[in-house]
């Protein structure tokens, strides 16, 4: 089946032509870069916290769990889209792949958790007072959001040291350079190697944060933003068609995305049919 998607990210009118682009199933367009749509799942309900292992091309997401009554953890593997429920965790909020080792952590209420791939199933490994509500793992140093207070840690083995001042976090990522950007009740924010902070005077929220060579992406209602840490600016580079709860880069260009009960992989689209209409062309049809 051929679909021709006749919306305004796909018909662009360059110079009175009339640009459509046809492939064989739905696509995106986000900037100039065109992907391919793929729906992975839609069997799990609000899945969000999406993290990604390229070694065994596994994706793993938090999403609300009926029988738990509470948040459970699952991964898919993007290839066979076979996918299962990983035992050993009660109201998961937190994720975290050490792509260095390959080590898979979660968060909870009642600490860290590490994942054993030959039993499927999570293990606490302590921080047992601790609200692990945001895992970050950078250079091999691992850094959280304690749920009891929202303030930024940097985890040493089975204990924390205080990352900062800030409270009412809600979000946060740490780019190549060891900056902090970070969300809070009172606006966007980015910690210059962790110390001096700086407002950032053009987003007001940030629903998630994409660290990708060196830059950093924050997800608006206005779009894709690149921010820049050291003035305090962001500028648009690219509109979203849709609204994500959770947002991630994978390999070879991929991005994965999940919204409302479905997770979704966009796959870039390297080549495609182009026709191009003339106005006079189209006034005939």
């Amino acid at each position: 089946m051929i679909y021709i998607i006749i919306i305004n990210l796909l018909i662009v009118f360059l110079e009175a032509k009339l640009v459509i682009y046809l492939t064989d199933g739905p696509i995106e367009k986000i900037g100039p870069r065109l992907y391919k749509k793929e729906l992975l799942t839609n069997e799990y309900k609000d899945p969000i916290e999406l993290a990604y292992d390229s070694a065994t091309r596994n994706l793993f997401f938090m999403y609300m769990d009926d029988e738990l009554l509470n948040s459970g953890r699952a991964y898919i593997n993007i290839i066979t889209k076979e996918s299962k429920k990983i035992k050993g965790i009660k109201r998961n909020k937190a994720t975290a792949i050490d792509s260095e080792t390959g080590q898979i952590y979660f968060g909870s209420n009642d600490g860290l958790y590490v994942y054993d791939p030959l039993t499927n199933s999570a293990e606490n490994i302590g921080l047992y007072n601790v609200d692990v509500f945001k895992i970050v793992i950078r250079d091999n140093q691992m850094y959280i959001i304690d749920g009891n207070n929202h303030m930024i840690y940097k985890v040493f083995g089975k204990k924390v040291s205080k990352l900062g001042n800030a409270k009412t976090v809600i979000n946060f990522d740490i780019d190549g350079e060891r900056n902090v950007h970070f969300v809070t009740m009172c606006g966007v924010f980015c910690a210059l190697n962790g110390n001096e902070i700086v407002k950032n005077k053009d987003i007001n929220i940030a629903y998630n944060f994409i660290i990708d060579n060196n830059k950093t992406y924050a997800i608006t209602d206005e779009g894709i933003l690149e921010i820049n840490c050291y003035n305090g600016t962001a500028y648009k580079v690219a509109d979203l068609n849709f609204h994500p709860r959770s947002i991630i880069f994978g390999d070879y260009g991929d991005i994965f995305y999940s919204s409302d009960d479905n997770i979704y992989r966009l796959k870039p689209i390297t080549s495609y049919v182009l026709y191009n209409l003339s106005r006079k062309q189209r006034n005939k049809t």
